[in-house]
């Protein structure tokens, strides 16, 4: 009966999650507001008759105490002496018990693989590196993706559409790839983790907030920088406080920043954690990681060492220097910020020396961590016990900084991701049971499978994925158990975009004048030769035929065509030929023309016809005094 109101439930609430919920409590509230009512009819009763005639003719003295539950507890051992069949009335609380059970064992009797969403699957493509880090905010509407590339792309559920594509990509750090990305506990930012020196906080819809500060790479003392010296690794969010971020570097430190004081001039670093070393030298912390709660940070070393701090407390320790300051005038506080060595938990020898511990994920109850590292293993602790891990899975091999683990939304189940292998299995993502501690599904993908995050409110897995041809985010997800995210997005189709030039084929075809050859300017470039340039050359390749020259009559020679074209005008003009202008007195040329002048003086009769009527010339006294 309890699975077949399971199954009922979960048809009417047609895969909504939140629907199935609503239904189990109304439910739950029914059963035990019927059964108080009973309870309440019942007290009414025995007020009204003290006494109770039985089927034998006896007498019964009832329990009147307001408390009602020694009532049925006696009612019950009376029914059972007279062997009566009538089953005995339960407490509001027995009941409420019995129906919690109830709902437990229909839970039970599903599988435990089926509440795996990976029945569908959608592909977002359009990556040219692998895409290593994933990160979705709490309310499941916006997601950040990063590649090798330093590129991440933002996704807007609300407004996604079949085709998959990102409202907006931006380049954190170029030439720098991602490491990790994660969202703020309101949503309304994320931090970004590159190969920089220097994280960088964004707003939700990309805009760059801020950076965190650069540290003194000759400062051994890492206490006394204010920030990273070297590459940062990862970077994570404090689950609890939304102004408390946590990031990792090569530099062998972690390190708390207060983002209200994002680029103040005193700098935003807050605590340095400083891990034990094993022996003397420098050290790459390689992963961090918070507890749901917040109190704790875990991060990983590269000489195989897991050591856990507390995020408060009487560890941390001033990392101001103690000198007299100078007066108020000249007064520099620097290294405001506090520190801690001591770490609270120590796995020693959690993984391989020199092996990279790529990921570390806390239970939402903080008894149990488990640990990815690049020698292809996951262990899995118990935070009451650190000598060894309750569990070691092998043969994970992958080849990625940033190949992460998590948990499912219930702790059931946690999962991480392998590479292809040559001669073995494919890549995929792998799920393994945290009570059996065994594996219990694996998912096959196309390309090595990096990253992975599974969002507790769309019941949907995120899988970052990537090989040296390209990359893309797969997502798993249920119809019926999945709700929004990407299953409102498939049922939207994209509009086709509509191209600026289209190709039209018709039969009959008309030219416009504009389109005609004689009215088309020349295209820049090399000018085309036209009949002179080519005689020219062709004398040039001949060099026993005389070029075009001019002889003292002003005569062209040696050309033919267009080259004799002044020759012909000039000819024409009676310029050439017998009276050659070349070979004539100046003097006489233009007194030849006298005579004509005198009797049509067209050019100075107007100019002087009021002025000087009569010609009058200079004298020669005149010039000669001018000689003088």
């Amino acid at each position: 009966m309890a699975l077949a109101r399971e199954r009922a439930m979960r048809k009417a609430a047609g895969g909504d999650a939140r629907m199935l919920d609503l239904l189990k409590k109304r439910e739950r509230l029914e059963r035990a507001s019927a059964t108080m009512a009973v309870a309440d009819e019942e007290s009414d009763a025995r007020r009204a008759f003290p006494m109770e005639f039985g089927k034998g003719g006896g007498v019964s003295a009832w329990t009147t105490s307001e408390g009602g539950e020694e009532w049925e507890r006696a009612a019950a051992r009376e029914a059972a002496a007279r062997g009566d069949r009538a089953t005995p009335t339960t407490t509001a609380r027995e009941s409420e018990k019995a129906a919690s059970s109830e709902e437990e064992e229909s839970e039970d009797e599903y599988d435990e693989e089926d509440a795996i969403p990976d029945t569908s699957e959608a592909v977002m493509g359009g990556y040219n590196k692998p895409a290593t880090c994933v990160g979705i905010d709490r309310s499941g509407t916006r997601m950040a993706c990063g590649s090798s590339d330093g590129v991440v792309r933002l996704y807007d559920f609300a407004g996604m559409k079949n085709d998959f594509q990102p409202f907006r990509t931006i380049t954190v750090r170029e030439g720098y790839p991602m490491h990790a990305i994660d969202w703020s506990p309101t949503g309304d930012m994320f931090v970004a983790a590159s190969g920089n020196w220097q994280p960088t906080v964004h707003s939700h819809d990309g805009t760059e907030l801020g950076e965190f500060d650069k540290g003194d790479m000759y400062i051994r003392d890492l206490r006394n920088t204010k920030g990273h010296c070297a590459a940062a690794t990862d970077a994570k969010w404090n689950p609890i406080d939304k102004s408390t971020v946590c990031t990792a570097g090569e530099d062998g430190s972690m390190r708390l920043w207060d983002i209200n004081y994002l680029g103040d001039p005193r700098g935003s670093q807050k605590a340095v954690l400083k891990p034990q070393q094993i022996k003397p030298g420098r050290v790459h912390v390689t992963s961090c990681a918070y507890s749901h709660d917040g109190d704790l940070i875990a991060g990983g070393i590269n000489d195989g060492s897991i050591q856990i701090f507390s995020s408060k407390g009487t560890q941390y320790k001033s990392a101001s220097i103690g000198l007299v300051l100078p007066p108020s005038q000249q007064c520099k506080l620097d290294n405001h910020w506090s520190f801690n060595a001591r770490p609270s938990h120590l796995f020693r020898k959690a993984h391989p020396v020199d092996e990279e511990v790529t990921s570390m994920s806390f239970s939402r109850d903080g008894r149990t961590l488990v640990s990815r590292c690049g020698d292809g293993t996951l262990n899995v602790w118990d935070m009451r016990n650190l000598n060894q891990p309750l569990k070691r899975f092998g043969n994970l091999p992958t080849n990625h900084s940033e190949t992460n683990v998590a948990w499912s939304p219930n702790d059931v189940y946690f999962f991480t991701g392998v590479d292809a292998e040559r001669d073995g299995e494919s890549a995929g993502l792998c799920f393994f049971s945290r009570e059996k501690l065994e594996m219990v599904r694996r998912v096959s993908t196309p390309r090595n499978c990096i990253a992975a995050t599974w969002h507790p409110r769309l019941n949907q897995v995120f899988i970052g994925c990537g090989d040296a041809k390209g990359g893309e985010v797969r997502v798993l997800y249920d119809a019926k158990k999945s709700m929004e995210g990407v299953v409102k997005a498939v049922g939207k189709v994209a509009k086709k975009k509509v191209s600026d030039f289209a190709r039209i084929d018709v039969q009959e075809i008309s030219y416009t004048p504009n389109a005609l050859p004689a009215f088309q300017e020349p295209m820049p470039g090399k000018r085309k030769l036209d009949a002179t340039d080519i005689a020219r050359k062709a004398l040039r390749k001949n060099p026993g035929k005389a070029a075009v020259s001019m002889d003292k009559s002003g005569i062209l020679s040696g050309g033919t065509g267009s080259s004799l074209l002044t020759q012909h005008l000039m000819k024409n003009n009676e310029e050439l030929g017998e009276k050659n202008w070349m070979t004539m007195d100046a003097r006489e040329a233009i007194l030849r023309h006298a005579e004509e002048a005198a009797k049509n003086p067209k050019y100075t009769k107007q100019a002087y016809e009021k002025t000087q009527p009569k010609p009058m010339f200079r004298e020669e006294e005149d010039e000669k005094r001018d000689s003088d």
